[in-house]
């Protein structure tokens, strides 16, 4: 397996594993049967700060580099992901935009409610928009002092569990598009309904629609300027993609390692089947696979964490690639298996319902196609484009 050169992350690794195998595997299936995370589970992964990747230990989190979160979710992955998505969301795309955008009251409030134990959910997509995020229709109207935020969001992962949300709301005209956006913290209350949907893969992480009906906000729960949301929005999807990418990474090595031990037990022919070579071919077709999403995944989160301009492109270029490699692994696994992949007693069979997701969420493979080549217009026209 590739290591990352530093003995401080290969403890982290080592740390997560532990926790991972023996808190969160054994409960894995019951979590993907149930769409549901025991609240004893939800309590163990707040307290080990999986909640709270991103959020500096000046608010009592453990204050974790993009490396180090990829390094944990790709670890949670290879258990459950419904529980590396749901760290995701909560440690990365709901606390990145409260540590760079948020006012010191706010990052007070908020950063150290998840360095506790609070889940968090980041409301963006709706039903009639989810790639066109500039075309929201959840309106955020100012009274006095207050904003009054009414809308319906939908595939809000964490929605069930979470203690407040993150929600982009239209504070200017529609035609502004995503000129008039804003972002605001709103407390899960009475006026915040949530509806359980039935997906196909991460199932118990949560994913639901979710209706704002009148929920009164502070003026000062604005995260970052008005009608400035959409930035925050954009810069939050750009880091938190290289952490999705880890969840594709983590369920392809599982997905590889069930492969590969399932071949050397079963037997065809008078042999175990990892002695055919068209087993073999896909075997080794899966690890070059595992092992390219992984340098890909790391050297983005590098740039992340380095600031590089060009880490938007960077962190495109590992989702889109993890997302097709993490699919194609999980499909050469449920070959190898055969029946037994195919059928719902078998880890691979999950994992290919998770990872399908990846193809999707957090900007679809083809969203990430024209982040890329954007990128790479604008460096030839010696402007770089976000």
């Amino acid at each position: 397996m590739y290591t990352v050169a530093s003995e401080s992350l290969e403890l982290l690794r080592s740390s997560v594993r532990e926790f991972a195998e023996k808190v969160v595997k054994p409960v894995a299936r019951r979590i993907d049967q149930e769409n549901a995370v025991p609240p004893d589970i939800i309590r163990q992964v707040a307290e080990m700060g999986y909640f709270a990747l991103r959020v500096p230990q000046e608010y009592g989190g453990p204050g974790l580099s993009t490396l180090e979160s990829v390094i944990v979710v790709e670890e949670l992955a290879r258990a459950s992901g419904a529980v590396a998505i749901m760290a995701t969301v909560s440690g990365t795309m709901v606390a990145y935009p409260l540590v760079h955008y948020a006012s010191p009251e706010i990052k007070e409030r908020y950063l150290t409610k998840l360095a506790k134990g609070a889940v968090g959910a980041f409301a963006l997509s709706e039903p009639c928009c989810g790639t066109d995020a500039a075309a929201i229709t959840t309106r955020a109207v100012k009274e006095g002092d207050e904003y009054v935020i009414s809308g319906r969001k939908t595939w809000i992962t964490n929605s069930p569990y979470a203690d407040f949300f993150l929600v982009a709301a239209r504070t200017g005209r529609p035609e502004d598009r995503h000129r008039g956006v804003s972002l605001f913290v709103v407390d899960k209350t009475s006026c915040v309904e949530v509806s359980k949907l039935d997906m196909m893969g991460y199932r118990g992480s949560g994913t639901s629609e979710v209706l704002f009906r009148d929920c009164r906000v502070p003026e000062s729960n604005m995260v970052g300027q008005l009608n400035g949301g959409f930035k925050v929005v954009m810069d939050a999807l750009n880091e938190g993609r290289v952490v999705t990418a880890a969840t594709a990474l983590g369920l392809a090595e599982a997905a590889f390692e069930d492969a590969l031990a399932y071949s050397r037990q079963r037997e065809s022919m008078g042999v175990p089947i990892a002695e055919h070579q068209m087993v073999q071919y896909m075997l080794a077709e899966m690890k070059v696979r595992v092992e390219a999403m992984r340098l890909l995944i790391y050297e983005a989160a590098r740039k992340v964490d380095a600031g590089d301009p060009d880490y938007p492109m960077w962190s495109s270029m590992a989702k889109l690639a993890a997302a097709q490699w993490g699919v194609d692994v999980a499909r050469m696994a449920v070959q190898v298996e055969g029946g037994f992949g195919y059928s719902r007693e078998s880890l691979v069979e999950r994992v290919y319902r998770d990872v399908k997701m990846v193809e999707i969420g957090d900007g679809t493979n083809e969203v990430q196609r024209l982040v890329i080549v954007r990128s790479l217009l604008g460096r030839i026209r010696g402007v770089r484009t976000k």
